[in-house]
């Protein structure tokens, strides 16, 4: 499907865009290239101590536990003095996980359906780091919902396309290039972002995709691990567990698309699914 994608189409989104794979029309496992891939957005804040040990300073334990039943995350690792994926500007780097020992993942969150302002509250207690990856269909309506976000300090913002074609190899070159290039555009002009990392629609993609990747000035391209369902994720692996370095996928949805749950609901269940295994959340560009 191609062109805009309206809300009457967001059920197919729910379907299409946590589908099992490191996705797209190819699967290429994360890899070291020849050029680094610089921040495009506000990180989060120096909020995350240096070491693995303790929480993050300045959350508040008592107020997490009372509004969310949870407690603080670990504080993530040290950044990594050299990125474990480097991106090739000339060829973009295609990525569902970072390589890495340490009991880390990576929260994604696409589209831009549901605007919480509840969502922002929850941001701002616990303190990481999320990536979004936003298409202007669905934020249209609302840029400003995501300027707070973004001012939290715990937001990055990478490229979802302008407006969320489900195959994006049904497209002709150029349609790809106007997807991905005019929505560098718009998210430089609301947000004053330079996105480096585009994620496709659905996680689908060719060759074609790649190239208008390239020349719309991204690096990298963000597959991902496992998708958050309303109460759990989806595994790519029979074992339901977590992986160091492991990209999950979630979606900006309310009770439309959730069964009647919150976007606040749906990531406290994920906050909790990755504590519960031993894990903490840490900023992929740092890593990428």
């Amino acid at each position: 499907m191609g062109g805009a994608a309206g809300l009457a189409t967001l059920g197919s989104f729910a379907a299409a865009c946590s589908g099992a794979s490191d996705g797209g029309s190819s699967t290429v496992a994360a890899t070291s290239s020849s050029s680094s891939g610089g921040s495009a957005a506000a990180t989060a804040s120096a909020s995350a101590s240096s070491t693995s040990t303790g929480s993050a300073s300045g959350v508040d334990a008592d107020l997490l536990m009372q509004r969310y039943g949870l407690k603080p995350f670990a504080a993530a690792p040290a950044n990594p003095a050299v990125k474990p994926i480097t991106l090739d500007p000339q060829d973009p780097t295609i990525f569902s996980k970072v390589p890495t020992s340490e009991n880390i993942c990576f929260v994604t969150i696409d589209d831009g359906i549901d605007k919480d302002p509840a969502f922002v509250q929850m941001v701002k207690d616990f303190q990481i780091p999320i990536t979004c990856s936003l298409a202007d269909t669905l934020i249209r309506d609302d840029y400003a919902y995501f300027e707070q976000l973004y001012e939290t300090g715990y937001m990055s913002i990478q490229n979802h396309t302008v407006n969320h074609p489900l195959s994006m190899p049904s497209l002709s070159y150029q349609e790809q290039l106007d997807e991905i290039a005019d929505q560098q555009t718009k998210l430089h002009k609301e947000y004053g972002a330079t996105p480096y990392i585009f994620r496709p629609p659905g996680g689908n993609y060719d060759s074609v995709t790649r190239e208008a990747t390239r020349a719309a000035g991204l690096k990298g391209m963000m597959l991902w691990k496992e998708a958050m369902e309303i109460e759990d994720m989806e595994y790519q692996t029979s074992d339901r567990h977590l992986q160091p370095g492991d990209i999950i996928l979630c979606h900006f949805r309310g009770p439309a698309q959730l069964k009647g749950e919150t976007m606040v609901q749906m990531m406290t269940h994920l906050y909790s699914h990755i504590q519960a295994q031993g894990f903490t959340v840490a900023d992929v560009t740092k890593y990428v």
